[in-house]
């Protein structure tokens, strides 16, 4: 659902992690993508699972627009993410060429811009925040986000670009579906009352099923 930069791992960790990157892009293909497009965004975000967007980036050498879900934080009018792959990231090694790039957010899309940050002054305070904002799949960096230092956090993802996408209209203001919003709450709330409802329906059509008469002996 979502990159994240990786330590150096043991092989039979780097292993595991392989695993689950694939079955990600699995996953990102038919689940995150279509549900975005279908507006489910906000029905899949928490701090759990993590916030996703959408990013919109053409191939520099199809011109086709590749869509890829990433983890973000809002921030400084801007939407931040990080090339998980490093630089053999491709949507990042397509925005180099093509800086012009559309994000589909929680109720909304927006044209934007894209450059890679570099200075530590700024990367070093946000890199935490935003690992943290990804929820579970923060742990793939090689540590706990919410139990290791900031400073540590911000080491291990030295060499991942981060890619601070600017709208090219009125700055991003952080919505209730966004990282730090609470309208998670109610959403998962609703789709629990919705399966707990669907469960109850399908015992009583069990229960007023008719019996097959068994033989008599």
């Amino acid at each position: 659902m979502t990159e994240l930069g990786l330590a150096p791992l043991p092989p039979l960790t780097a292993l595991a992690v392989r695993w689950v990157n694939r079955s990600l892009k699995v996953l990102n293909r038919w689940f995150m993508v279509p549900a975005h497009r279908l507006g489910l965004g906000p029905w899949i975000g928490t701090p759990i699972g993590g916030y996703i967007l959408l990013l919109r980036v053409r191939g520099r050498r199809s011109g086709v627009i590749r869509e890829t879900p990433l983890s973000y934080l809002i921030e400084d009018g801007s939407a931040w993410v990080l090339a998980g792959f490093g630089t053999k990231t491709e949507w990042y090694r397509n925005l180099l060429v093509d800086p012009g790039v559309e994000i589909l957010l929680p109720g909304r899309v927006v044209r934007c811009r894209a450059e890679e940050v570099t200075d530590p002054a700024i990367r070093d305070p946000l890199l935490p925040r935003l690992v943290r904002a990804a929820g579970v799949p923060g742990l793939m960096i090689g540590c706990s986000p919410w139990t290791a230092p900031d400073s540590k956090i911000a080491e291990m993802l030295r060499g991942v670009p981060l890619i601070r996408i600017t709208p090219l209209g009125e700055p991003l203001i952080a919505g209730p579906d966004d990282p730090g919003g609470r309208a998670w709450l109610w959403r998962q709330g609703v789709i629990a009352i919705g399966i707990l409802a669907l469960a109850r329906l399908i015992a009583r059509l069990r229960r007023r099923r008719p019996r097959t008469d068994q033989p008599g002996g």
